[in-house]
Formats: structure tokens, C-alpha cells, sequence
């Protein structure tokens, strides 16, 4: 079904980046042109591409508005898009990505029907270069009053997945040009602390990984972070502590200790993983540090996904990681004040990833470890349950559950 053009109905415009993009570019316009929902526009920027975007772009005639620029970055073409468009709502699409076709018909009434939102994101698929889909999909809902602190624990939004009002761009400022990779992030921080952005839990957009992509280089991707964050909470604390700085900068460097685990660099990942406990010890106390790095060895787009984990492989390297922190001359005191405490919560992610994946040996044998570096987990009813279960054979657990449904009849 496609909706009617009416009067009250607010213009949305698409600005499409694209640089040698003309394999996938046709795919994310033809994601715009499928939209229930008709009133829009589409404005593709061309950042100077050596190939042959420009024949596959104009093919599409009047629908779209073909921009070429020189050469001047992801940035720039985005701010170049915007500035020259007509909509009270803007989204932003790269050219190797997609909206689902009822993107704006779900998320323009919405804005609508709350006039004080200044605009409204959605979740996401990842789909692979040929655009079948992968596990991991995103779609946290967080209260608009704690989004700014959620992503300065790292940027969880993909640009299509957002849509703004154009006052909001007016009042922030565009991208910033200085800015390499992470220049999306940094808007999304700039909005989030002054304006109410509120969430759609729908699956509306489709973000491909591409090999070699600017978001696979980790060097790049960190180095932004770095860059982002001296913008919004300052340069890098000297010492470790619990501020929101010192957290901030702690998770930059988790989430690159993860990328590099996933190109198989280890000695990189080490590195953030102990810069990452210098500057914000309390990370190691906290179980979603331990998850994101009990999955460290699973590509993006299947981050999370049990049925390819393999947490037996991984663990070896994993419990060496922790064990080279805490016996290296280079980590801090407070660091190694937390030596039992970090081991536990280490273990017992390990014992909940191998439990989720039916590997109920080494589920016990995590769990126990867990119990040996903090015995109070003994008393943790969850992890005890657990720990009870893993002692059956998968046969006894699949028997019990089926009980269960019975008598649930």
C-alpha cells in the first residue's frame, strides 16, 4: 500500500552519500522509491567517485537529485545534502544501505502524533554485501532523558536508523568535516544532550557490512573515538577513576579491544584492554564488558548469535587476555585491586555464554571458576540455577522443559 500525498503531510528528505558506491547505491534508492509513504525527496551527493556512480544514479531521472562534488569527505557530502534540501524531516542514508518500506509510514506519524519529539530512531538488521540478512539485529529502546549518557558508552545508532526535524541540524550543527569516522556519533551526542529523540522498537532499516568498510578499520574507528570524545567530555584522564570521562574513554577502548579481537589482532586488543582498565577499573566489574568480550571472535553482524558461538575456542585466548592484565608491570594498582572480582565476573559471563550455547560442560566448569574467585557466588540464586541445570545432560533439560509446558496446559 502506498500513502496519498496530502498537504499535512511533511516533506522528508533523503540525503544519500556516496563515494564509488554505484554496486550498492542503486539498492538504497530504490529502498526510498519503495516507501509507503510518497512525500519525499532524494538528493544523492556525489563525493567525487572515480566510478561509474554517476551514469547509475542519473538513470533514475527526475526522482532523484544528482550532486557531484570534489572529493571532500563522508561529512562533507552529508552537510552538502542537507543544505540543499527542502524537508522538515531529514534522514540520512548511505549508499550501501537500506530503509525498509515502511520506514517513513511508521516513523513520520509517529513524530506527528507527538509534536514535542524533535525526532525519532528506529532498530536495524545487518545484512552481508549481498544483502542477506544477518543474526545480530539492533533495537535497545532507551528513555530520551538518559540516551546522551547510553551513547557516550558507545554509539549504538547507524545513520539511516534516525530521523531528525531540520531545526535540530539548524540548532546542532552539521557533521563535522575534521572528523574521519565517528563523525556521526558526534551529532547524535550534540542532539541527544539539548533534544528528545524518542524510539520505535520496529526493525526499520537494513545496514550492510561491507569488507574493508571505513567501520571495519580499528585503528580508524578508535582514533575517532578518541577525537569524539575530547569534543564532549575533554581530554583523556591521566589516571584511572570512576568520573563519567573516565568511563567514557574506558568503553572507547573496550569497543576497540573488540573490534580488534574480530580481525584476529590480539596484541592490539590486549592493548586497549588494558588502556581500557587503566583509565576505568569499574568496567571490570561489570558483566556486559565480560559478554561483549566473551563474543569478541564473532564478526559484526553476528555479534551475540549462540548458535555460532564458539566459547570453548575462545576462551583460551580470552583467560590469557586476563591474566597477561594482571601480571604486566603496566597495570595500575586499581587494577589489580580488583584481580579476584574482575576473574569472577569474567568466568561467570563465559559460564552464561556457554550455557546459552548448550555447552553445559564447560558452562560448569566457568561457574565453578567463578565460585573459586568470589565464593558469594554461591549465594547469586541465578547463577546457582544455572549452575544446577548445567549438571543435566541436554536429553533431562529438553525432558523438563516439555513437563512443564504440559502442566502449563
Amino acid at each position: 500500500m502506498q500513502w496519498p500525498i496530502e498537504h499535512d503531510q511533511p516533506l522528508v528528505s533523503v540525503i544519500i552519500p556516496n563515494y564509488n558506491h554505484a554496486h550498492y547505491v542503486s539498492d538504497a534508492i530504490n529502498s526510498v522509491l519503495a516507501q509507503e509513504y510518497r512525500n519525499y525527496e532524494i538528493i544523492v551527493v556525489d563525493d567525487g567517485s572515480t566510478d561509474n556512480s554517476r551514469e547509475v544514479v542519473t538513470t533514475f531521472g527526475e526522482p532523484v537529485q544528482y550532486i557531484y562534488q570534489e572529493n571532500a569527505g563522508l561529512s562533507a557530502a552529508r552537510n552538502t545534502g542537507i543544505t540543499s534540501s527542502k524537508g522538515s524531516l531529514i534522514g540520512v542514508l548511505d549508499a550501501d544501505d537500506m530503509y525498509e518500506p515502511d520506514c517513513f509510514g511508521t516513523l513520520v506519524p509517529a513524530l506527528q502524533d507527538n509534536p514535542d519529539a524533535d525526532g525519532i530512531y528506529c532498530g536495524y538488521q545487518f545484512v552481508d554485501h549481498a544483502n542477506n540478512l544477518l543474526p545480530q539485529i539492533e533495537a535497545r529502546p532507551v528513555a530520551h532523558d538518559t540516551l546522551y549518557d547510553a551513547l557516550l558508552d558507545g554509539n549504538v545508532f547507524v545513520p539511516e536508523s534516525i530521523l531528525l526535524r531540520r531545526y535540530v541540524y539548524d540548532n546542532v550543527g552539521l557533521f563535522d568535516e575534521s572528523l574521519r569516522a565517528c563523525e556521526d556519533w558526534d551529532v547524535w551526542l550534540r542532539v541527544t544532550k539539548q533534544y528528545k529523540i524518542m524510539h520505535s522498537s520496529k526493525i526499520l532499516t537494513r545496514h550492510r557490512i561491507l569488507p574493508r568498510s571505513m567501520s571495519t578499520d580499528p585503528l580508524r574507528m578508535l582514533t575517532g573515538r578518541l577525537a569524539v570524545l575530547k569534543k564532549h567530555v575533554g581530554d583523556e584522564p591521566a589516571g584511572s577513576g570512576s568520573s563519567v570521562a573516565h568511563r567514557a574513554y574506558g568503553r572507547a577502548y573496550l569497543g576497540s579491544c573488540v573490534e580488534y579481537l574480530q580481525h584476529g589482532n590480539q596484541d592490539r586488543a590486549y592493548e586497549c584492554f588494558q588502556e581500557m582498565a587503566n583509565v576505568s577499573p569499574g568496567l571490570l566489574t561489570e558483566l556486559d564488558t565480560f559478554y561483549q568480550l566473551g563474543c569478541g571472535d564473532q564478526p559484526k553482524g553476528s555479534m551475540g548469535d549462540l548458535a555460532s558461538l564458539h566459547v570453548t575456542r575462545y576462551s583460551v585466548p580470552f583467560i590469557m587476555m586476563m591474566r597477561r592484565l594482571f601480571a604486566d608491570a603496566g597495570t595500575g594498582k586499581d587494577v589489580r585491586r580488583l584481580e579476584r572480582a574482575a576473574s569472577a565476573k569474567a568466568y561467570c559471563a563465559l559460564g552464561m555464554l556457554a550455557y546459552g550455547t548448550r555447552t553445559f560442560r564447560e558452562s560448569r566448569w566457568f561457574f565453578t571458576r567463578a565460585v573459586f574467585s568470589d565464593p558469594t557466588y554461591l549465594f547469586n540464586g541465578d547463577l546457582f540455577s544455572r549452575w544446577v541445570k548445567s549438571l543435566m545432560t541436554p536429553t533431562v533439560v529438553d525432558f523438563l522443559k516439555n513437563v512443564r509446558q504440559w502442566f502449563a496446559v
